[in-house]
């Protein structure tokens, strides 16, 4: 690992993550390691000014690299504008050996994830870092994207990456405990880094097989009880800051806003078959209101791979 980049501002109002950025920005020996360079950038500069998601439309979904080579929709919005420059600077993502070896792109949520660390499923390095980060803290889960051939997420410009999340943070708020715990958090990540590398460089590094649990999504989120597309219902109480709790049948899910109660039905909310359980996650997010999301389902299993020791 040669070059990492830690990124704040993908999202201009998850303000702990814009502020830890800023933070390490001002004070580079933090971050700094002997084996490799990093490189600290706020991404959506004008978001981040405007303490709002984004301006046009959301950067985190404009890395495609179909989009980021596709010369008018690379300029539609500011967001895709933004994009090519931060694809120019951390990647290009079409390399084969992009700028940056790592990226570390810092989100915040309003849903209580804890610490959730997001990757591709086939990114080994971000696994092991999971695994490392799991066992200095039992609050870090991994959570696998997508399995699909590209993301449009920031991470996904570098040779690895992963988006650290975050919550339960409220927007254009400094959350005290979860700040502290982040920055304590990335800086253990860069010192894995920097053992990494010292493995390597040594000539003694061995591989080693490793098992860690990890969540993966089902491809089925629901949304809140509507009428004429505006919510008539809530997330239950009962589900209210329970994220990644099982969710099986005839749990309470919403409650209208007459007290109603809609329990969750695996049938009904067309949960394959294939899942004996499933998990929720992102519960209640503001920012998925605009998207008809009020929480995904997860799977929960094992991902084996090889760790240096």
């Amino acid at each position: 690992m040669k070059k990492v980049a830690i990124v704040g501002g993908t999202h201009g109002n998850e303000t702990n993550g814009v502020h830890l950025a800023k933070h390490f920005m001002r004070n580079m020996s933090l971050v700094k390691r002997p084996s490799f360079e990093t490189e600290v950038m706020l991404s959506n500069v004008a978001a981040v000014q405007q303490n709002t998601r984004y301006v046009e439309e959301d950067l985190n979904r404009c890395y495609l690299l179909s989009d980021l080579q596709d010369a008018e929709k690379s300029k539609s919005s500011l967001e895709r504008k933004r994009a090519l420059e931060v694809d120019a600077a951390l990647g290009p993502k079409s390399a084969e050996s992009p700028k940056c070896d790592l990226i570390i792109d810092l989100h915040n949520t309003t849903a209580n994830t804890g610490v959730a660390l997001l990757m591709a499923p086939d990114d080994q390095f971000a696994h092991e870092i999971g695994h490392h980060l799991m066992g200095l803290d039992d609050s870090v889960r991994v959570v696998e994207w997508n399995d699909q051939p590209d993301w449009p997420l920031c991470p996904s410009i570098g040779r690895s990456g992963l988006t650290f999340e975050v919550g339960a943070c409220p927007w254009g708020c400094i959350e005290p405990a979860l700040f502290q715990k982040s920055r304590r958090l990335v800086l253990a990540l860069l010192d894995y880094v920097d053992q990494h590398n010292a493995l390597i460089t040594a000539g003694t590094a061995k591989p080693q097989e490793v098992t860690m649990k990890v969540y993966r999504s089902i491809g089925v989120s629901m949304d809140y009880p509507r009428v004429d597309g505006d919510p008539v219902g809530h997330v239950h109480p009962a589900l209210q800051n329970n994220d990644f709790c099982e969710l099986n049948d005839g749990d309470p899910l919403f409650m209208t806003f007459d007290g109603e109660t809609v329990n969750f039905d695996r049938k009904a909310h067309k949960v394959p078959e294939k899942y004996d359980k499933v998990y929720a996650l992102f519960v209640n997010e503001a920012a998925y209101y605009e998207k008809k999301v009020a929480l995904m389902l997860m799977s929960c299993g094992d991902a084996q791979f090889s760790k240096l020791t």
